[in-house]
């Protein structure tokens, strides 16, 4: 007969053991460098064409030093901005799908129990509000349209917080004081793709299933790393004075390093900011101990330090610890010199909580093209037509001359200017008209295909809004057709279909996983408490209890079909009409309920604020009774009737 064993708490490793741990994580970061050098180039090189930075010619560069001075007559090269407006409207979709509810993720129920879904709910409305899950997860969207690799990390956070409560104290009876307590709740981080190092032989969907370790490098201050290690279990927390001591890790612009920090230079105009902004390599006033007091028991911090967050899935053994199975660990090392932090994660999942969303996914894994990558080639080309009739429209300004060396010097014609004065050479020449005219000729201006190429480049801006799936409306622009009201909604309905089979992707290979472990922590670690129902603007009594005994799962987003589809205005009229003519349809069917469901899909959310509460109800309905009874006796209607029928606030 099997027997439950107890499961420890405490699940960590001892100094030996972390020892063995970090050499393991070290070969793992090794492991995944030979793929790292051009990951990172591909992504720098799609960032640049991102920001339109790709263009770095010399006459691009004069140009834009020339217009930083001042100079506005020199003309820079044009990049078609193409690819940059396509992600953000396949963004700004997404987010409306999956991010403008409240809470992002909703939560069903058995009609039983309602009372432990509207709790997990509340709960899971004031973890997406006190952590910016919407803000992380627009940057995930962005991320997986730029790069089609979008990694995430989903875990249960602590942080301490401070809040205003009333002072019992007799001295300071009704004053305000302050009340520390710790707040604990699913925290969604958007991680970098640069500083991430990953097991590149599964395919990054099912990483968090089929993966074995996942790891990304920050920076960090060490006020920053105090407050960190402040947050941190004591029990699996160790080597905290190594840690401060140890040597800053650095960081580079080596594309295939893995123990250090990658900063990537994209935008040549703005390198400010991150690593940019570090002092330098060595502080030498704090080597020379000149920048705090001489007591030896002195921790001697450093400015900066590479922390790096470490998950995988391994046997204990392999450390040296106890254990033959495969659990999933979580380390948090400092300078990749210390373990600061390690712990078994005991949880009800059995995923890394590292989720990388693919937008598009074919099963090809990283050679997967993104978004950007199917609509760039459509940019160079239409760039490119433009820049040819840019580069037209310079002949046209600095005329192409050619002169007699012997009569004109290089330097008097050279400077534009409309009133230039060009002396010759030889006084002898002015006695010849012919002869000055030699000294001289103007190439004469031609513009035969600038018009064609204007026009082929908005015919290739339109070829990548077929490669991507996209409209000009899609943009919020005028497109021009006589299609009618009907046909328009139809021809929009189709062309939204690339994007939703995109969510249906994009819910199945992240947001279910996301939601599965933040189901899994909120039913382990939630605390018991008020918390405020922002939606039904009411105080929910939150009981871990309750909900652990409840069947819960979350409901499809709305947003995964447009209002139309799932209700347009002429169904709906329909039935109103059908209701009018058949009385037992209106016995069956709630017709006032459709109506305010359709109000909702529409955007009404705040439809509730106006709604009567019983005793307002009850008192129209003697009105509108009262009203009635009047007109059945003959009785005109004036205006105090009229008035008394009014609804009351």
């Amino acid at each position: 007969m099997a027997t439950n064993s107890k499961v420890s708490i405490v699940n960590t490793l001892t100094l030996q053991q972390r020892e063995a741990f970090l050499f393991y994580a070290k070969d793992r970061a090794r492991m995944a460098e030979g793929s790292l050098g051009d990951f990172r180039s591909l992504l720098a090189y799609r960032d640049k064409a991102y920001q339109r930075q790709l263009d770095v010619t010399a006459e691009q560069i004069k140009a834009v030093r020339a217009n930083m001075r001042g100079d506005a007559r020199k003309v820079q090269n044009m990049t078609v901005p193409i690819v940059m407006p396509q992600i953000e409207s396949a963004v700004a979709y997404q987010a409306g799908v999956f991010l403008t509810s409240y809470p992002i993720f909703g939560v069903i129920s058995t009609p039983q129990m309602q009372s432990a879904a509207s709790q997990f709910e509340t709960a899971l409305g004031e973890q997406s509000i006190r952590y910016g899950w919407a803000r992380e997860l627009i940057k995930v969207f962005r991320n997986g349209y730029k790069y089609n690799f979008a990694p995430a990390v989903v875990q249960w956070k602590k942080t301490p917080l401070k809040a205003i409560v009333t002072d019992t104290n007799i001295s300071a009876a009704g004053m305000a004081a302050i009340k520390e307590y710790s707040y604990g709740g699913n925290c969604i981080t958007a991680v970098d793709p640069y500083n991430c190092f990953m097991d590149m032989t599964v395919a990054p969907a099912n990483l968090h299933t089929d993966g074995e370790f996942f790891g990304y490098n920050t920076i960090m201050s060490r006020v920053k790393l105090k407050q960190l290690i402040s947050t941190l279990d004591g029990a699996k927390t160790t080597q905290a004075k190594e840690a401060y001591e140890s040597q800053f890790a650095g960081s580079t612009t080596d594309t295939g390093y893995g123990l250090q920090y990658h900063h990537p230079d994209i935008n040549r105009f703005m390198t400010l900011g991150g690593t940019h902004a570090l002092p330098g390599a060595t502080n030498w006033g704090s080597w020379m101990g000149l920048t705090g007091s001489n007591t030896k028991s002195r921790i001697n911090y450093k400015d900066h330090y590479v922390v790096t967050h470490f998950y995988c899935r391994a046997e204990g053994a392999t450390f040296g610890a106890p254990g033959n199975q495969v659990k999933i660990y979580h380390a948090i090392i400092v300078n990749w010199q210390v373990v600061l932090f390690v712990e078994e994660m005991n949880t009800a999942h059995d995923f890394l909580p590292a989720i990388i969303m693919q937008p598009y996914e074919d099963g090809l894994g990283y050679q997967t093209q993104s978004m950007l990558d199917n609509a760039l080639p459509f940019q160079d080309m239409s760039s490119a037509l433009w820049n040819i009739s840019l580069e037209s429209k310079r002949r046209l300004i600095f005329d192409r001359l050619v002169y007699n060396p012997r009569f004109i010097d290089k330097k008097d014609i050279d400077p534009v200017s409309s009133t230039s004065r060009i002396p010759l050479r030889n006084a002898n020449i002015g006695k010849d008209a012919n002869a000055m005219a030699a000294a001289i000729f103007q190439i004469p201006y031609r513009e035969d295909n600038s018009a064609s190429n204007l026009q082929m480049s908005d015919m290739i801006s339109g070829m990548a809004d077929q490669a991507t799936g996209q409209n000009k409306v899609d943009r919020g622009q005028f497109q021009k057709g006589n299609k009618t009201k009907t046909e328009f909604e139809e021809t929009m309905g189709n062309s939204n279909s690339r994007q939703q089979l995109s969510s249906l992707s994009i819910e199945q290979q992240f947001m279910t996983p996301v939601k599965e472990i933040i189901k899994s922590n909120t039913l382990q670690f939630q605390a018991a408490g008020s918390i405020l129902n922002r939606d039904k603007k009411e105080v929910v009594e939150v009981d871990p209890v309750q909900m652990r005994q409840a069947i819960l799962e979350f409901k499809m987003t709305d947003g995964m079909l447009p209002a139309d589809k799932m209700m347009n205005a002429e169904t709906l009229t329909v039935m109103m009409q059908t209701g009018q003519a058949i009385p037992g349809f209106v016995a069956e069917y709630d017709l006032m309920g459709m109506y305010i469901y359709w109000l909702k899909l529409r955007g009404a959310y705040w439809l509730d604020e106006f709604k009567r509460n019983p005793e307002q109800q009850a008192q129209f309905m003697q009105q509108v009774q009262g009203m009635a009874a009047a007109q059945s006796t003959g009785e005109a209607a004036g205006p105090a009737q009229i008035a008394a029928a009014a609804p009351t606030a």
